[in-house]
């Protein structure tokens, strides 16, 4: 993922709350080299997910479904369903790989991963 302009937006959650996003925004690469969820490791397994829209941007470019990649420890925390667990992996991936981040930035970025975890989950295809 890449990180896009710090412009101050709004985003809802999956309960319908309007939540003010000013950590800089995640922005999806599709190089598939690493884990979509945490940004590091090496892919272990992949998931099919019909297209969404975070942060005013589709997920996958063309298509409606693609797929998203997992390191085996993030494929192990899908798998288990244990999205909270997810969600405090790739933070603190992130926080390792960009530098310090404020505790009230801490918070936003745990809240976007919350939310784009919870919009694959709802997304995900089955087969």
């Amino acid at each position: 993922m890449e990180e896009a302009e710090d412009a101050p937006r709004y985003q809802a959650s999956p309960q319908g709350e309007r939540l003010e996003m000013r950590v800089r925004r995640l922005v999806p690469v599709p190089t598939g080299e690493y884990c979509d969820f945490c940004t590091s490791g090496t892919i272990f397994k992949l998931y099919s997910c019909s297209n969404f829209v975070f942060n005013d941007m589709r997920i996958f470019q063309r298509g409606s479904e693609g797929v998203w990649a997992a390191c085996s420890k993030c494929a192990e925390l899908v798998d288990g369903d244990r999205w909270a667990e997810l969600t405090e992996r790739a933070c603190s991936t992130f926080a390792k790989l960009h530098g310090p981040i404020s505790p009230s930035d801490a918070i936003r970025l745990r809240e976007q991963f919350r939310t784009v975890h919870q919009l694959f989950r709802q997304h995900r295809i089955s087969r």
